[in-house]
């Protein structure tokens, strides 16, 4: 590992605590919080792209031809970044639907890919630890403060599920790192927990964006 991959495995998010409950007692704030702030960077820089788009079929100018790719390209862009955000929050709300929240700790951070993916691992694990995948419903890429003193989880390890982390409230999206790995645990699972994990939309692996 290199000195900056080590570096980016220790970034931590400042933000500031959540104008919602993070005591596991309503996850509906931290989901309307996430749609929230999803649409408004979506409304912050899409009328932008779109006027700079726009302006070539209005003015007809040659040399703005630049401008209308770039206003394009972000077009394409936020929308990109708007689905996956909105998609991730969606996947949390529907785990957080389906299964309790339950607090887990301590969290043990395993590291950080490309600053988008966050893997780590739950020390109350019974048997063997694994390691699971996380996403931010904001993908912010860094790690939220204070996530190894324990955070409120719904879902089923095998098949992943949905964190919030207290004080600051991120919402994440988890699933297990290795999905073919788990395919024995998720096999004896029984129909209940299996039936329960897909209505949780946990069932299957996700495509992550």
């Amino acid at each position: 590992m290199t000195e900056r991959d080590r570096r980016r495995d220790h970034l931590v998010s400042d933000t500031a605590p959540a104008p919602y409950p993070t005591d596991g007692t309503d996850f509906r704030g931290a989901v309307r919080y996430h749609y929230g702030v999803t649409l408004r960077k979506f409304l912050k820089f899409f009328p932008v792209f779109l006027l700079m788009w726009g302006q070539i079929f209005v003015t007809r100018i040659g040399y703005l031809l630049p401008v209308a790719i770039v206003g394009m390209l972000g077009l394409l862009w936020t929308l990109f970044l708007f689905a996956g955000r909105m998609d991730l929050a969606r996947k949390c709300s529907r785990v957080f639907k389906t299964y309790p929240l339950e607090f887990r700790t301590p969290v043990e951070k395993i590291g950080m890919e490309s600053t988008h993916t966050l893997f780590l691992r739950f020390g109350d694990q019974g048997g063997t630890p694994f390691t699971l995948r996380a996403r931010d419903a904001l993908a912010r890429g860094r790690w939220p403060a204070g996530i190894t003193d324990g955070v409120w989880f719904a879902g089923d390890e095998p098949f992943g599920g949905a964190i919030i982390v207290p004080g600051t409230g991120e919402m994440l999206f988890l699933q297990p790192r290795d999905w073919a790995a788990r395919d024995e645990d998720r096999d004896s699972a029984g129909p209940e927990r299996i039936e329960k994990a897909r209505r949780a939309g946990i069932r299957r692996p996700a495509r992550l964006r």
